[in-house]
């Protein structure tokens, strides 16, 4: 039986990558700086319990790293510098910038490494549908190519894309999202509203998307930070243009233009429209407000 380690065990995607790779045959070992948490977990799901990163990369085949990206640039060096018989490094960073420069400075030096981006969240029951982005592959890897065609076979749709290419769609796919419902929240913050209070007076529009933002708050914050302020090369363009679209319809507003806000709108409708989901993109949404509310 295969031994992973997971890194960051005691963290949501730790859990969940830990119960992930035992259902699925693999001998799991967890290791987190709370100590307490993740002696817990192993205890509770018969996971096997190590403190050190270094001790459970020693003891596992493959080690899988669940931390922030900064934290996991340096355990990627100091794993591959204190393994003598270095395991295969797995990493789930959001954001690679932090890390690509460690991971093609390792592989040069013999390191096998797998950079992946599991695109959904710990709450997730199942793979169906779900992407995982792969950026980096180390070559000849029996068990980089298992873990992937159990993700595969197990409904996870696996896209290749580089390094650089990963944090260009993310600014726009993951930052820009993430931004907008930040923005969102705080907007009716300053309008002096409960959200207990705009819940009950807003629509569906509203209630889904208050949804979407209050899930946001559920996760890391560090992996929220690290999602905005550590892909700033990317970032920084797609915010730019984000403001300059409001400041824009702001504009058109200001002007009482209304002949150039519906020139506007059916513009953008027709690039929607374009999409393979439109078709059914009403039913969806009313499918997703109701089950949020049951």
């Amino acid at each position: 039986m295969v031994v992973v380690a997971v890194i960051g065990g005691a963290g949501r995607m730790g859990i969940w990558f830990a119960s992930f790779l035992s259902a699925n045959g693999y001998r799991v070992i967890i290791c987190d700086k709370n100590v307490s948490a993740a002696r817990s977990l192993a205890k509770k799901h018969g996971f096997k319990f190590v403190k050190s990163p270094t001790q459970a990369a020693q003891l596992s085949e493959i080690v899988l790293l669940a931390t922030p990206a900064l934290a996991t640039e340096s355990l990627l060096k100091k794993i591959a510098s204190h393994t003598a018989q270095a395991p295969l490094l797995v990493e789930i960073s959001s954001i690679k910038e932090p890390v690509k420069k460690t991971i093609r400075t390792l592989t040069r030096r013999g390191t096998k490494i797998m950079s992946i981006h599991p695109m959904f969240g710990p709450g997730a029951r199942s793979l169906t549908g779900k992407s995982i982005i792969v950026t980096h592959e180390p070559r000849n890897c029996a068990p980089a190519r298992k873990l992937l065609s159990i993700l595969s076979k197990r409904g996870g749709k696996i896209i290749r894309c580089s390094l650089e290419d990963h944090d260009q769609f993310m600014a726009t796919t993951l930052a820009l999202p993430h931004l907008m419902n930040f923005a969102f929240i705080d907007t009716v913050r300053q309008a002096g509203l409960t959200l207990d209070k705009a819940r009950a007076m807003g629509g569906t529009t509203f209630e889904l998307q208050l949804l979407i933002a209050e899930a946001l708050y559920h996760e890391n914050p560090r992996v929220e930070a690290s999602i905005l302020a550590d892909n700033r090369k990317h970032n920084r363009k797609t915010f730019a243009s984000f403001v300059q679209q409001i400041d824009q319809v702001r504009d058109i507003i200001e002007r009482k233009t209304t002949t150039e806000l519906l020139r506007r709108f059916r513009s953008d409708a027709a690039y929607v429209r374009k999409n393979k989901l439109f078709s059914t993109a009403h039913e969806r949404f009313i499918a997703a407000v109701e089950a949020s509310s049951s």
